[in-house]
């Protein structure tokens, strides 16, 4: 479908690929990985200009097969001209096509409402042909169920039925990305490039984009530092390593897996060859001088001066840097009590929104605990209130010997925008240990060489927050709070960070939709849900598998009250509208076939359900994976309208 053949590519004087190829076949699913720098979105958004031939490489080539559409969300986006559209118009314009033929219908029937037509002409019977033409290509090409499809991918990226109607430019820039995601989505492109899609999503609508995702019928191309995320989706791995692209035909742990696998084996050979060296240098040594030996000594020399020209010591590019926070005095056993806090915010339009509603909680020392719930729930909030950022009702006591940190992201705020990045972190490090730490810690943060020497007021808001949150491990605490820390880090910074963190000897509290991230370092979780807070107990993993279990009972529940309703013998009701021209006895008829529908398609879903619930479901090939699942997310979408069907015929 899409294939790259020996490219070269730059930016500005630095060399990013040479020689490099590619193919992105029907269905593929590709992740694209690399340290930052190497170039992944630049190449993300050359390949998206290539449908149209508007890509322009110094050398090699892009081709597309025919019929290839590209969809492509970038990390930055502008919505200038498309500020004042709702947001349900917004993404209702994703299909042209569709579009220009809804103009065309609208423009055909006022041509055909217009007053002095003669009817039995051939131009108005022409008219007539046109309108009827466009009507059957809108319906053909979905136009009539696109409106029910624009609201599933909405809801399922978080809108509310409220938010439909609100402006682009009402928005965050967040909740806009989220906006282009739905409306990337409903064109439908056959090759679909994502680059960080996650950045912006809560844990419901990332788990929905994920299914969404594994059900797409066509390709896809992902870059993103969520590995659970590549984890999931992903079949196919291209690495940007040294300036080339080296495929690993597996998920993101199994190109790590396979990586490590292939460096040691390379080692291997290279400490091989370099043995091989030495015993043939050993030789010429030795018998150079005699002249029964001088002929293959010669010839070892030769070997020996081959090998030494093709020797090459293998390059790696993980090579890590680790730091660990500074001790604090610990704290007593008792961090934190918090009794009957309630905070609400006042709305635009004069009412109250509660976010907190009488919460109680203990937070002992030692704790790891998760802080998860959706977009708007109040996690944010509950750590400002534990971080003394915010006023509140109710009670909140600190325990022994209790200090606090705090990273959220509007402490990028508080950077001098006339300081150097190295000036910054040199002010905050207490001592001369911690200074001499500052240049490893930016190193770890993505800030090397004369990078350091930016002004602050000059960079971006992800450079602003990495700064932010490197700042906070130079300073000592018993109780870190982190909102979102891990929002522009590359895998490596994350693997860097959850080492730092493994190692912090204080009470940890983390909001996170980085799942690996939250996984490897939490022992408890704190659900804010409606209000209210819900402990958990276990890893991350642990509680999510305890939430898929109630989600699922509460949808079996639902089921089980439908089905008891079908059993109830249904009253009769007089026909009260004589317009009605229904036969008598159609309506039981109906609601029977529908029924019998209902029973059918309950068994086929409890027959997958029994098949996705076994071990070796996810360890099957990716299609059949997905295949299962689209057809169980097709029989459960088919019962909710037979539901719908059976309660109307009801009625």
């Amino acid at each position: 479908m899409f294939e790259a053949r020996n490219i070269f590519l730059s930016a500005g004087t630095k060399d990013l690929l040479q020689n490099a190829s590619f193919r992105i076949g029907d269905r593929d699913r590709v992740s694209l990985v690399g340290l930052n720098g190497t170039g992944k979105s630049t190449l993300l958004r050359l390949i998206s200009q290539a449908a149209s031939g508007r890509t322009a490489l110094s050398q090699g080539e892009f081709t597309c097969s025919s019929g290839t559409t590209i969809g492509y969300l970038p990390q930055e986006i502008s919505f200038e001209n498309e500020l004042e559209t709702t947001a349900f118009h917004y993404v209702m314009q994703a299909n042209k096509t569709l579009n220009e033929l809804a103009e065309k219908i609208e423009r055909l029937q006022e041509d055909l409402a217009a007053p002095g037509h003669d009817h039995e002409s051939s131009q108005y019977h022409r008219l007539i042909e046109r309108f009827s033409e466009a009507s059957h290509d809108f319906e053909r090409l979905g136009g009539y169920t696109m409106e029910g499809q624009a609201e599933k991918v909405l809801t399922g990226l978080g809108f509310t039925k409220t938010g439909f109607e609100k402006k682009v430019k009402e928005f965050s820039g967040g909740w806009q990305m989220r906006l282009l995601i739905a409306r990337l989505l409903l064109q439908n492109p056959t090759l679909l490039l994502l680059d960080e899609p996650t950045n912006h999503l809560d844990i419901d609508s990332l788990r929905w984009l994920e299914n969404y995702l594994l059900n797409y019928e066509h390709s896809c191309m992902i870059v993103s530092h969520d590995r659970f995320f590549l984890d999931k989706v992903t079949t196919r791995t291209l690495e940007i390593n040294f300036r080339t692209i080296i495929e690993y035909k597996g998920n993101y742990s199994y190109y790590e897996k396979e990586k490590a696998e292939r460096f040691e084996l390379m080692m291997a050979r290279y400490e091989n060859d370099l043995k091989k060296m030495a015993h043939l240098k050993d030789f010429v040594d030795r018998f150079r001088a005699k002249a029964t030996k001088a002929k293959q000594a010669q010839s070892r020399l030769r070997q020996m001066q081959k090998l030494e020209e093709e020797l090459q010591a293998p390059e790696e590019d993980n090579a890590s840097i680790s730091f660990s926070f500074p001790k604090a005095r610990p704290s007593g056993k008792e961090v934190l009590r918090l009794q009957n806090i309630s905070k609400s915010w006042q709305l635009p339009d004069g009412t109250k929104k509660q976010v907190l509603q009488a919460i109680d909680a203990e937070i002992m020392r030692g704790d790891r605990i998760a802080i998860v719930g959706s977009n708007g729930a109040g996690k944010t909030t509950f750590c400002r209130i534990i971080a003394g950022d915010l006023d509140y009702e109710g009670t909140m006591t600190t325990g022994h010997n209790v200090s606090l940190n705090y990273f959220a992201q509007h402490q990028t705020e508080h950077l001098d925008p006339l300081k150097t990045i190295l000036e910054e972190m040199m002010n905050a490090a207490p001592d001369s240990e911690s200074q001499r730490k500052v240049r490893d810690i930016l190193g770890c943060f993505l800030f090397s060489g004369e990078c350091v020497e930016k002004k602050t007021g000059v960079l971006s808001g992800g450079e602003k927050s990495r700064v932010a949150l490197a700042k906070i491990l130079l300073q000592a605490s018993n109780l870190l709070i982190m909102d979102e820390p891990t929002n522009h880090l590359d895998m490596r910074s994350k693997e860097m960070l959850i080492d730092a963190l493994e190692n912090y000897d204080g009470t940890l509290l983390l909001v996170s939709h980085d799942r690996y991230f939250l996984d490897s370092l939490v022992n408890k979780v704190i659900e804010i849900k409606d209000g209210s807070l819900q402990l958990y107990l276990g890893t991350y993993a642990e509680y999510l598998e305890k939430a898929d279990k109630a989600d699922k009972a509460a949808e079996e529940e639902r089921r089980k009250k439908a089905a008891q309703q079908i059993q109830r013998p249904v009253k009769s009701k007089k026909n009260t509208h004589k317009k009605d021209s229904t036969p008598p006895g159609n309506n039981s008829r109906k609601t029977e076939r529908i029924e019998k529908e209902i029973t059918r398609l309950e068994q086929q879903k409890k027959d997958l359900e029994a098949i996705m619930g076994a071990p070796a479901f996810y360890e099957e090939s990716g299609e059949k994976t997905a295949a299962t699942l689209k057809k169980y997310d097709g029989i459960s979408n088919e019962l909710d309208k037979l539901y719908k069907e059976w309660e109307k015929a009801l009625s």
